[in-house]
């Protein structure tokens, strides 16, 4: 970008030094002082380009040379690992007493001896009378003979277990992705609302769910279930009070229950005063309710008298 802002300057420079030429008026000072511009510029950009292009050889090179010793050297240190917990050791036994690897081995050189035969052009086979004793051999030869299998010391094992850990880098520490500052400002600004973040409301007497809310309010809200009908304190307060008052309160309210007989003889109660109502001629509900009051105020009126 630098080089097309100064080819821009020196065009400017140019245009200004033509304009300065075709005016008669002007002294020899006048045309060498915007002809130095036009001249230095372009040496002066390949200059400071050629230079450029050293540095950042130069610097390249000290990279790679740095890369190149610090690669040697961690050569070097897995070398002495390996030495130290006998790597080659317990590979060569593994490799040895392994039929596993050495199944492994046998089916992929088989697989690539295949792949040449298939590659090969291919020549009709001459059919040859084999005497019986050579296809004999040839049989013997063919079958496997079971190799002898010998205990593998447990230290070797263990060394190896060892070199594989150490080999096998931590893959969930490197999957855990720590959130970064700019999350944090978008949480704070925008704020996570859903409902991961928020806490269900449960009653304490019916078990019944009663919405979310977040986590500031979990605490402080106070409410009534709208299926029992029963308040819910908020947990401070329930923090606040202690337990034995709240087990008397639950005592208390168990007890005062009024049992069946006693709502029969309240319901009997209101249905006579509700007859009674109805032969002196309150028919409307409004009408009921005043004629109580007058009743309650004239005996409140003969109580005061009395005293």
């Amino acid at each position: 970008m630098w080089i097309i802002y100064s080819l821009i300057i020196w065009v400017f420079c140019l245009v200004y030094l033509f304009r300065r030429v075709n005016d008669p008026f002007n002294s020899a000072e006048d045309y060498l002082i915007p002809s130095l511009p036009v001249v230095l510029l372009p040496l002066g950009i390949y200059y400071i380009r050629r230079g450029l292009i050293y540095f950042y050889d130069m610097k390249q090179k000290k990279e790679e040379a740095n890369l190149s010793v610090l690669r040697k050297e961690q050569k070097e240190k897995i070398e002495e690992l390996k030495k130290k917990t006998s790597y080659y050791t317990t590979q060569s036994l593994i490799e040895r007493y392994d039929e596993v690897s050495k199944k492994k081995k046998i089916e992929a050189t088989k697989e690539s001896g295949q792949d040449l035969r298939q590659r090969k052009p291919v020549s009709m086979p001459v059919n040859r009378p084999i005497p019986p004793l050579q296809q004999q051999q040839q049989q013997q030869q063919q079958q496997p003979q079971p190799y002898p299998r010998a205990p593998i010391p447990q230290q070797a094992m263990q060394n190896y277990s060892n070199q594989q850990r150490l080999a096998q880098p931590n893959i969930s520490q490197q999957s855990r992705v720590e959130p970064r500052w700019y999350d944090k400002l978008v949480d704070a600004l925008v704020g996570d609302a859903g409902p991961e973040t928020k806490y269900a409301l449960i009653c304490n007497h019916c078990f019944a769910h009663n919405g979310l809310v977040l986590q500031e309010e979990y605490d402080t809200i106070q409410y009534v279930c709208p299926v029992c009908k029963q308040f819910n304190p908020s947990r401070k307060s329930k923090q606040v009070i202690p337990k034995s008052i709240l087990e008397e309160n639950d005592t208390d309210e168990k007890e005062h229950k009024p049992s069946e007989k006693e709502i029969e003889d309240v319901i009997k109660q209101l249905k006579k005063e509700v007859e009674e109502d109805e032969k002196k001629g309150l028919d409307t509900i409004a009408s009921r309710v005043r004629h109580r009051r007058s009743a309650n105020s004239d005996a409140d009126v003969t109580d005061n008298e009395d005293k």
